[in-house]
């Protein structure tokens, strides 16, 4: 009699049915975790990187300007030198003028004083003990014939004594200061690099996701500088009755925006402002200005410090906006939040959005 029991199936096949099941399953569910994972990681990473680029920028904005800032002093010190070395010729010329007017006084008054000239008669003298003396109070009292005197002649030395002591001091200076030029610009030229390497080490999926991150930070500032634009224009006429003495728009201040624009996608170079081939941020705003007939500093913190302030509620097209502490950067603003500058290394001339809360002025060209 056969059994009608089944045979029962081995543990191990059992256990080996649950792996394979486990395994079937957990690839459809684990690799969507992973990647969500993966791109909130690479998204963090991006904001770092967008994060480093920007105080990059903006140590790159500060050397920049300092770099700037010494080339004019540089500018302006050897026009002073030029200035003290003229000095120096004319003060040569005019002792040497004086000493040849006197020598010629000197001579004439001997030659033609007549018998009671005091020079005819110091020269001459039978000798005898007051001779040497008579003889070496010959020229004094030969120079203070006629107009000239000694006195005058020596005053003329004293100053010229004091100008060839300016000149020298105005040349140690320009030594000195043709080293800091160098130390500058040598600061600003690596930390360009260093800024131009970690954008450039960006790559792939990571380069993507950090020109979305930019794009969205570019995007979020212009809503923010526009709302706030639009909240200063809702106040101008009662902040007109309050700032009554603020300077009127030049009629020059379209020429300078219309020039500024011409310049969109002109590379950033710092020192330069060189139309069509590189700016630098005050180098935009003096080449924009300058086009409509106005003369600024070159530099940005010089433009701030000899141009009419306005509140920054007040701003109009045309105006300088201002930014840092100390200020290292300048644009020229277009209305409705936005400004044209030329903003950083590895950038270009563009408009873009203020970050109102980084202004610390605004000026008037007129």
């Amino acid at each position: 009699m056969f059994s009608t029991r089944r045979p029962r199936r081995p543990m191990r096949s059992a256990v080996w049915g649950v792996l394979m099941t486990s395994l079937i399953l957990v690839p459809a569910v684990m690799p969507g975790k992973v990647s969500a994972d993966s791109i909130d990681q690479k998204r963090a990473q991006a904001a770092n990187i967008a994060d480093q680029l920007e105080k990059l920028a903006e140590q790159m904005g500060m050397l920049g300007e300092d770099y700037s800032e010494a080339l004019q002093t540089q500018a302006d010190l050897s026009v002073e030198i030029k200035q003290a070395q003229a000095d120096v010729a004319a003060a040569e010329a005019e002792l040497a003028e004086m000493r040849g007017t006197l020598y010629n006084s000197a001579v004439t008054q001997f030659m033609h004083g007549g018998r009671n000239s005091t020079l005819t008669n110091l020269f001459a003298s039978s000798g005898g003990v007051q001779d040497a003396l008579q003889r070496g109070q010959l020229t004094s009292i030969a120079m203070n014939q006629g107009s000239l005197t000694t006195d005058s002649l020596d005053s003329t030395a004293i100053e010229l004594s004091k100008k060839k002591v300016v000149l020298e001091k105005k040349r140690k200076q320009a030594e000195s200061l043709a080293e800091d030029v160098k130390s500058r610009q040598g600061a600003a030229e690596s930390l360009s690099a260093r800024y131009l390497e970690l954008q450039s080490s960006v790559q792939g999926d990571l380069a993507d996701l950090l020109r979305e991150e930019r794009q969205r930070r570019d995007a979020q500032a212009l809503a923010d500088s526009q709302r706030e634009a639009a909240g200063f224009k809702s106040k101008y006429s009662s902040l007109q009755k309050k700032y009554g003495n603020i300077p009127s728009v030049s009629a020059r201040a379209q020429t300078a925006v219309r020039a500024a624009l011409t310049q969109l996608g002109v590379p950033y170079r710092y020192g330069q402002s060189s139309p069509g081939k590189a700016f630098d941020c005050s180098g935009l705003t003096t080449y924009a200005w300058g086009k409509a007939g106005v003369g600024l500093p070159r530099n940005s913190r010089r433009q701030y410090n000899a141009l009419p302030k306005i509140p920054k509620q007040m701003a109009q097209a045309g105006d300088l906006i201002f930014t840092g502490s100390p200020i290292h950067h300048v644009g020229i603003y277009l209305g409705n939040g936005t400004m044209v500058h030329a903003p950083q290394t590895g950038d270009v001339v563009k408009v873009g959005p203020i970050r109102w809360w980084k202004v610390v002025g605004v000026v008037r060209p007129r």
